[in-house]
């Protein structure tokens, strides 16, 4: 493993919270290493088509976000060094980051690290769902903004929260047929959080528009509804959803069945915790999400000296609100390693902090409105697969249960769930339910699974690669 030169601060994702965390940081004075493993900066949110990619009428990455190009045009920057096409695999002895980019291994002491490591789909298990075709709603949404491919012509959307509007508003300008969108929130017991919204006039117009364009183009959009079977041989043919009750658990008889070609999940997003966990970070279950994610203090710094994080790694929040962490994480970085004053720090740091309360009421009362209920766990049968990698069921997941397991890690060891490609991101999160329903535990007891290295999959010749390069170019 070839050794790079130490840096004071690493940022290791580039989206909209790791982008303002590394020009923040460097504009105090501080030399920042930028990490993401994308070709270009900007995360999910800002994502930039390849550069190899140039059509005469391509659709806008950009569309729907005007701030676009005043975040990205903060790179390239004389004192932060962007390492494209790089992951993060590792920690080792504290701060130091094991990195990847394909060929060879590297080692990048460091003595701060802000972690915007951003979030993915959240897995949601149901009759077929590992047909063709049935695909996340982000994975959906890059498909089409960088590389221009739609995911299917007669598309059903099922889901939590804006992105499928956003979505569905990208598919019908592209050419597919949205065929419904079967939202599975259920926004009549949500009215005590419309207040929330007041002043923030350009996401209800952002809503709106899509909303508009969806009646336009005679879209069902059908409210507490969600996905619960999905047919074909080779590839998907007929989605199947039904009507949800006050946990969110599927209503028997009100099934709809809709013909398509493909299917998008976007039962909401899971912080990317993995890396933060790596770390020794202590994490703290989420209500609104079910699920983990790291602990942090109002600087935005971990139960770990020196380890921060920032953005959707901490809270589905949005861009803004990453932006604003991102500030907050860089201007502390930038004071503990002695580029600002704390005069200087706690004046700035006092307005970044009023404009998150306010940016966070909004954030809140969508997490509440678009809650991921319990119930909704219960579209899954025996036979279903929860364990995509290693092909295990939630049968048998249950059956470990039965035969002695009390928790995720003894799942594991009894299973192999989670021993796959996903490394337990996916799985953990649709056994956690099934774990705590039958040995009668809380889902916040339930931790998740042990992270261990290589926290995301490299190929053996990359660890096995001689050290005959010694510094990255």
């Amino acid at each position: 493993m070839t050794q790079l030169a130490p840096t004071p601060l690493t940022v290791v994702g580039a989206g909209p919270a790791g982008i303002m965390a590394a020009f923040t940081a460097a504009e105090a004075g501080v030399s920042v290493t930028l990490i993401d493993d994308n070709p270009l900066p900007g995360g999910q949110y800002y994502r930039q088509a390849p550069p190899e990619f140039r059509f005469s009428d391509p659709i806008d990455a950009q569309s729907g976000r005007p701030d676009a190009p005043a975040v990205l045009k903060k790179l390239p920057h004389p004192i932060i060094k962007v390492l494209n096409n790089m992951l993060v695999w590792g920690v080792f002895d504290q701060h130091n980051l094991a990195l990847a980019d394909g060929e060879q291994s590297y080692l990048l002491p460091t003595d701060r690290v802000i972690l915007a490591t951003g979030a993915y789909d959240r897995p949601f298990a149901f009759t077929g769902w590992t047909l063709p075709g049935i695909i996340g709603a982000g994975a959906a949404l890059r498909m089409i903004k960088t590389q221009w491919v739609l995911p299917g012509k007669r598309v059903l959307l099922a889901g939590l929260g804006p992105l499928q509007l956003a979505l569905a508003d990208a598919l019908i300008k592209s050419g597919a047929e949205v065929v419904c969108v079967a939202e599975a929130a259920n926004l009549m017991r949500s009215w005590q959080q419309l207040p929330k919204f007041w002043g923030h006039w350009e996401r209800i117009q952002e809503g709106m528009a899509y909303l508009n364009n969806l009646r336009k183009n005679k879209v069902p959009v059908l409210y507490n509804y969600a996905i619960v079977g999905a047919f074909g041989k080779d590839h998907v043919e007929k989605a199947q959803i039904a009507r949800l009750d006050e946990q969110g658990a599927p209503i028997p008889g009100t099934e709809r069945q809709f013909d398509v070609d493909s299917v998008c999940l976007g039962y909401g997003l899971l912080p990317s915790f993995q890396l933060a966990a790596a770390f020794g970070c202590q994490l703290r279950f989420d209500q609104n999400l079910g699920w983990y994610a790291p602990q942090h203090d109002a600087s935005m710094e971990t139960t770990q000296e020196g380890v921060f994080v920032a953005g959707d790694v901490t809270d589905i929040a949005g861009a803004k609100v990453a932006q604003v962490e991102g500030q907050i994480a860089g201007l502390t970085a930038a004071h503990q390693l002695g580029c600002i004053s704390g005069k200087v720090l706690a004046e700035r740091l006092g307005s970044l902090r009023s404009r998150l309360k306010r940016l966070n009421r909004l954030a809140e009362a969508l997490q509440k409105i678009y809650a991921f209920r319990p119930g909704l766990a219960k579209a899954a049968k025996e036979d279903t697969l929860l364990c995509r990698c290693e092909e295990i069921t939630f049968g048998q997941v249950k059956k470990a249960l039965a035969d002695g397991a009390t928790d995720l890690n003894q799942v594991k060891l009894a299973t192999r769930a989670g021993m796959g490609y996903c490394q337990g991101r996916f799985c953990s999160v649709l056994a956690a339910p099934v774990v705590a329903e039958v040995t009668g535990q809380s889902m916040s007891d339930l931790y998740p699974f042990t992270v261990r290295p290589p926290i995301q999959p490299i190929p053996l010749g990359v660890l096995a690669s001689g050290a005959k390069i010694n510094s990255h170019p």
